[in-house]
């Protein structure tokens, strides 16, 4: 089987891909078994995932209700598009809405993802091209405190098959399986607080309570907000109203039922704390850069749209039916009234407010 593009989607790096029923497989699975609890185990999990899905690179993000996405792992990234990527368009990721909108496991779908954000303009038209990115396919795995790994793989030309996606899902119950024991050792093994550490989940204070409602662990940064703010406990003796995060007097509590093959505290509860503020691109204040950008000349109000699209110089210039150094000068002079240096910085500034129309070049 073959794409547009000529490569051939059973083979990848010259080798075919495995099957889901190759004994190589299997083994790759064992692999991963034997990794759990490990430093090593989302690395193993990611290539499982693509064992057998033709990719160019992979990349593992932890993503949060609460903060901007976090780069954790990635394989054959130019080290200049994850620095890109950290600096400027994590906050406008449609992956980061997906899971802020619907907190859903599974396989998820760049399509999937665009067509329930509406902020994909500059992700899609400026950051994906320039990454060499055409087709992104996703795993969500929830880790704790509302937050996931997102295991990604991604495609340099072409599109991800629906026989890749049907893969996906059937290979999903395995890996949702292995990533659950695998949270699941941590936490039972939490003397071991490096390994937390590593996986970035002592970053907040964190409770767990066996299904009597007894503590069972709680980390230093949980104690250490308790001892500051002594309403917490009595917020704890109220009985939860579900998942749903409670707010009050500067916090965010945010509580989750464990299952019953979570080792520490089977069918217990787990508690999370955030401080109750914006997240770091929620601070920023958009109405600031609407008013910027009103003091702009309606044509240079053109060329910014133009720009904000992912639109060259070129094709600026050709579509306004004027020359390029006529372009090159309205783009100063915007720079200088929006107060950036560059394009990158300018597409940075304003990426996460600019919801221009989705034209065509």
């Amino acid at each position: 089987m073959s794409t547009t593009t000529g490569i051939r989607d059973d083979v990848k790096d010259g080798q075919p891909l495995l099957r889901l029923d190759d004994k190589a497989w299997f083994h790759r699975l064992g692999h991963v078994v034997k990794s759990i609890g490990s430093r090593d185990f989302h690395h193993e999990l990611v290539d499982l995932f693509g064992a057998s899905i033709r990719h160019e690179s992979c990349w593992i993000i932890r993503f949060s209700r609460g903060a901007l996405p976090e780069v954790l792992h990635t394989e054959h990234v130019p080290d200049q598009v994850v620095g890109t990527y950290t600096d400027s368009y994590s906050d406008i990721d449609p992956f980061s809405d997906y899971w802020k909108n619907y907190g859903r496991s599974g396989v998820i779908m760049l399509s999937e993802a665009k067509a329930e954000s509406r902020r994909t303009e500059a992700y899609s038209r400026v950051f994906l091209p320039g990454a060499r990115i055409s087709d992104e396919m996703s795993i969500f795995l929830p880790t704790v405190g509302q937050d996931c790994y997102g295991l990604f793989l991604e495609r340099e030309g072409g599109h991800f098959s629906r026989a890749d996606v049907e893969r996906a899902q059937r290979v999903f119950p395995a890996l949702e399986g292995c990533h659950r024991a695998h949270l699941g050792t941590l936490f039972a093994n939490v003397h071991k607080s490096h390994e937390l550490e590593f996986h970035g989940l002592m970053k907040k204070p964190i409770l767990i309570q066996d299904r009597f409602g007894a503590e069972v662990y709680s980390n230093d940064a949980w104690n250490e907000a308790i001892a500051s703010d002594k309403s917490l406990c009595a917020k704890l003796r109220e009985p939860p109203a579900g998942d749903e995060p409670s707010i009050f007097d500067g916090w965010i509590l945010k509580s989750e039922a464990l299952r019953g093959d979570f080792a520490l505290a089977p069918y217990g509860r787990l508690f999370v704390l955030e401080p109750h503020i914006s997240s770091p691109f929620g601070t920023k204040d958009v109405s600031l850069d609407v008013c910027v950008v009103a003091e702009l000349t309606p044509r240079e109000r053109e060329v910014f749209s133009f720009i904000m699209r992912g639109r060259t110089t070129a094709q600026i210039a050709q579509a306004l039916k004027t020359s390029k150094g006529v372009i090159k000068n309205y783009k100063h002079r915007i720079y200088r009234k929006v107060c950036v240096d560059s394009e990158r910085a300018l597409v940075r500034k304003f990426a996460s407010s600019f919801l221009g129309p989705d034209e065509d070049a």
